[in-house]
């Protein structure tokens, strides 16, 4: 092992001499400190499961303003210790050794960091697990990264508060980088009228974000069945089980009402390649003229075939519509229907 950029570029580094601790591939670590080499300088790092302390040793050559390496076995303490002498090469290094559990580290620290870097023994500890924690002690910047190094067949799921900023795969490797989700988003669409599958994106946007707006769009290339009053109507009874979604109209483009309202992430869902494809232009578009992101969802399998085309067919033909809505709304979308049909 060694120190591959910075200051200490090309030291060596002492390396496990059993199977107890798996260090970073080099491959993996001039990965992760690509992604970050513009903002490491001046940051606050944390090794969470130091193990020889190769990342975090790589993060202070790198010009790090402060790092802390943490691990709870004797070998991971006597390893990251042994290989900290090179840290004293660094004038003004500044550092500490915890000899703790990861949980007490984080509880522990003081202030906010900006990079949480995880490398646990693989599939020990969940990156859900570990976002709880940061959460409950506000142990991560708002604009900085969970970083979490997993096997590439270990399947993770986004936690709870948290984006999924990247993910880059080195062979069996794969680190992931989850960002803070921002407080608000706006979940956009004609929704004419609102289904079940949008209920279940609904459900997903709030578990990620503090708040969601249902932003009931015009969309010029579709001709709507309700106006946008009624579809706003249908929307807010559909979600009236999720007490952090709100339901408002919008009349112009959508990245000037998010614009407006200081949103700045757009949530969309997608069943196939062709919606995908769609989604991501619309991405693109939404980003270079009002600087808004979008978060990209794919439907599951059970919610892939509901359409809102599907609920108009079965109300002009008569047919049963509540395996496609929430039959909260069901009534009202079938009395709203027979009152535009009778206009």
């Amino acid at each position: 092992m060694r120190v591959i950029g910075g200051k200490l570029k090309g030291r060596k580094l002492v390396s496990p001499s059993g199977e107890s601790i798996r260090p970073t591939s080099d491959m993996a670590k001039q990965g992760i400190f690509n992604v970050l080499q513009f903002d490491i300088e001046g940051s606050r790092f944390v090794d969470l499961f130091s193990g020889s302390g190769a990342i975090g040793i790589e993060a202070l050559s790198r010009g790090a303003a402060e790092v802390v390496f943490c691990d709870n076995g004797r070998e991971g303490i006597l390893l990251t210790g042994e290989n900290l002498r090179l840290a004293k090469l660094i004038p003004n290094a500044k550092y500490r050794l915890m000899s703790r559990d990861w949980r007490d580290c984080l509880r522990g620290l003081s202030g906010k960091w900006n990079y949480i870097f995880c490398d646990p023994p693989y599939g020990s500890v969940s990156v859900g697990e570990i976002a709880e924690t940061v959460k409950r002690y506000g142990s991560l910047e708002d604009d900085g990264y969970l970083i979490y190094e997993h096997d590439s067949a270990y399947k993770t799921e986004i936690p709870s508060g948290f984006e999924l900023a990247k993910s880059r795969k080195y062979g069996r490797i794969t680190v992931d980088y989850y960002a803070p989700a921002a407080d608000v988003c706006a979940l956009t669409g004609s929704f004419d009228p609102f289904t079940s599958g949008h209920h279940e994106l609904a459900k997903e946007a709030a578990r990620r974000y503090g708040e969601v707006v249902i932003a009931v769009a015009v969309n010029e290339a579709k001709k709507g069945l309700f106006p946008l009053k009624i579809r706003a109507e249908i929307a807010a009874m559909s979600v009236a089980d999720i007490p952090s979604a709100r339901v408002e109209i919008c009349t112009g483009m959508v990245w000037e009402f998010c614009k407006q309202r200081g949103i700045k992430t757009i949530v969309r869902g997608w069943r196939d390649e062709k919606d995908l494809a769609y989604e991501r232009e619309m991405a693109d578009f939404n980003k270079e003229h009002g600087d808004i992101d979008t978060v990209l969802i794919r439907a599951e399998d059970e919610y892939a075939d509901i359409h809102s085309y599907k609920v108009r067919e079965a109300l002009a033909d008569g047919s049963d519509i509540t395996p496609y809505v929430v039959p909260a709304a069901a009534e009202h979308i079938r009395a709203k229907y027979e009152e535009t049909r009778r206009r």
